[in-house]
């Protein structure tokens, strides 16, 4: 767990590139693979990176919420997706539509969200880190909203939120237990549960 979080800590502090599409995303790819290993040195030694134009691919992929299946590989695009402008698009292939909840400043998917003091629930951004507001009942990756399909468990001030209609998971931090919102942390605890091989098990 502390190695998570301090990977999800040092990450946080990359600066965003400014160069443009998609030489940006080479060169965040780098910067986060430079950061991982200062941390976690060996990590994403063993992740090869596919030829640009599937590289691309699976960019655009991701930013509508298909994931890829390696993990490693998945966690590292993700990352340097989060140091980029994501290019301009129309309407009507906005990214994360495919997705229950979009981020509204870039259409996003939430990754992590927080209950604030009144108990209100917020969804944060994968990308930008924008928080928006979200049903208290209801999964944001595919929408299920009945309560029979739908548990969770408390550890400290974490809720893991488990879908049993998709099986997603989803960590949200109760900020009425603790008040400090700390998003590596916060992103460190899902990625720690997201590690459980077994669904609908209390982590």
């Amino acid at each position: 767990m502390e190695i998570l979080e301090a990977v999800h800590r040092r990450l946080s502090q990359l600066g965003r590139r400014r160069e443009p599409w998609p030489e940006a995303l080479k060169e965040a790819l780098l910067d986060v693979h430079q950061a991982v290993e200062q941390v976690a040195p060996g990590l994403l030694s063993g992740v090869r990176l596919p030829t640009q134009d599937k590289l691309l691919e699976d960019a655009q992929r991701l930013r509508r919420g298909e994931v890829p299946e390696d993990a490693a590989y998945a966690f590292w695009l993700h990352q340097a997706l989060r140091l980029i402008s994501w290019p301009e698009e129309g309407e009507s292939d906005l990214p994360g539509k495919d997705w229950a909840e979009r981020c509204p400043a870039c259409g996003g998917f939430p990754d992590v969200g927080y209950l604030d003091a009144e108990g209100r629930r917020f969804h944060v951004c994968a990308f930008c880190d924008t928080s928006f507001r979200a049903l208290r009942l209801a999964c944001p990756y595919c929408g299920e909203a009945r309560a029979d399909h739908l548990v969770y468990y408390e550890e400290g001030p974490y809720r893991v939120y488990v879908c049993r209609s998709c099986g997603e998971r989803f960590v949200v931090q109760d900020l009425r237990l603790k008040a400090e919102l700390d998003l590596p942390v916060l992103r460190a605890q899902a990625a720690r549960y997201a590690l459980a091989e077994e669904e609908d098990v209390e982590v």
